[in-house]
């Protein structure tokens, strides 16, 4: 998922950078309850500039990127934005980050040990700000993907653990 800040007017677009080749064949007999696509197709490609993924600063007025953050593998867990200038993001490779939301400048990251494939939430508790993540690995979309998706499933390690982190004020 996307996140939307009403103070700097952008939307932050967790965003995958994969290629793929698609091939029409005879579909065959459909079956229910059995998983059909109707085709064959190739997606372990990453796409252009080398990155698997990218977290997405987008001016929604304007209609254009102001910045963002490449990260090698696909599959970017949702974006958070905060009314304090923050946005969280997750990595296949287990890095939950911060950046500033005007400048995307890298602020603060933890590696969790497995995937953040989900978006963070936040709360407040006794007026201070916690920001949390679930780390665990799935394997849906990233065994699509071929040889890419062998991958992301070898760099995220099995997990099931929530992070919560206090935000500092500032």
């Amino acid at each position: 998922p996307m996140s939307y800040d009403q103070q700097t007017g952008l939307a932050y677009i967790p965003s995958i950078n994969v290629c793929m080749d698609i091939v029409d064949k005879n579909p065959g007999p459909v079956h229910q309850g059995i998983f059909y696509l109707g085709t064959e197709f190739n997606a372990d490609q990453i796409g252009p500039g080398g990155h698997g993924g990218e977290l997405v600063a987008w001016d929604p007025v304007a209609g254009k990127k102001v910045w963002g953050i490449k990260e090698p593998l696909p599959f970017i867990g949702g974006a958070l934005s905060t009314g304090g200038g923050l946005v969280f993001y997750g990595t296949y490779s287990g890095d939950l980050k911060a950046a500033d939301a005007k400048t995307g400048d890298l602020l603060w990251h933890f590696n969790t040990g497995s995937g953040v494939s989900q978006g963070p939430i936040t709360y407040k508790v006794d007026g201070k700000q916690y920001v949390a993540a679930v780390s665990g690995r799935i394997l849906g979309p990233p065994s699509f993907a071929g040889l890419l998706g062998e991958k992301v499933i070898g760099n995220t390690p099995q997990g099931g653990t929530l992070f919560v982190f206090q935000v500092p004020s500032p």
